[in-house]
């Protein structure tokens, strides 16, 4: 038998990110466990933003793969192909499962297996227009002790 596959929920926000004091822009900070749980909350902060979750369900899925210099580029690398994926085909994911590996001495691979579904604008509620997922600010750090946290700015 298949494994379930966890559905994000509104009362996942809490745990996922915090939105951060911004004069323009939203400002996200997000806190994970390891590496893999950092980028798939990072993924869930995205979509909140850009709809109401709980309206979409898993339909489809969708792998996105992304390679750059350092965690912190891989996140908006990843994010930033998300938003394209939103923008271009409509697609909402619903949950997600990452990988983060190290591929060479400042090299970083992420592969997102998300599950969702095509945005239908007579079923599904669009909230947020985002632009971009900028550098500004753009942070991923271990924190002391235990745990990362990533800090992502989005062009609204």
């Amino acid at each position: 038998m298949a494994e379930a596959r966890r559905q994000w929920s509104p009362r996942d926000r809490a745990e996922a990110y915090t939105e951060l004091d911004h004069p323009a822009d939203l400002f996200l900070e997000i806190h994970g466990s390891d590496l893999p749980i950092l980028f798939e909350k990072a993924l869930c902060a995205l979509y909140d933003q850009v709809a109401e979750l709980e309206g979409f369900t898993a339909r489809r899925d969708l792998t996105l793969a992304v390679e750059a210099t350092g965690l912190a580029e891989a996140l908006r690398a990843l994010l930033a192909e998300a938003l394209y994926r939103f923008a271009t085909e409509g697609f909402v994911a619903t949950g997600a499962e990452v990988t983060v590996e190290e591929t060479g001495a400042t090299r970083v691979r992420a592969v997102a297996r998300l599950w969702g579904e095509t945005a239908d604008k007579l079923r599904h509620v669009l909230t947020t227009e985002v632009k971009a997922v900028t550098y500004h600010q753009l942070a991923v750090e271990a924190l002391p002790g235990d745990g990362w946290r990533a800090r992502v700015l989005l062009d609204v």
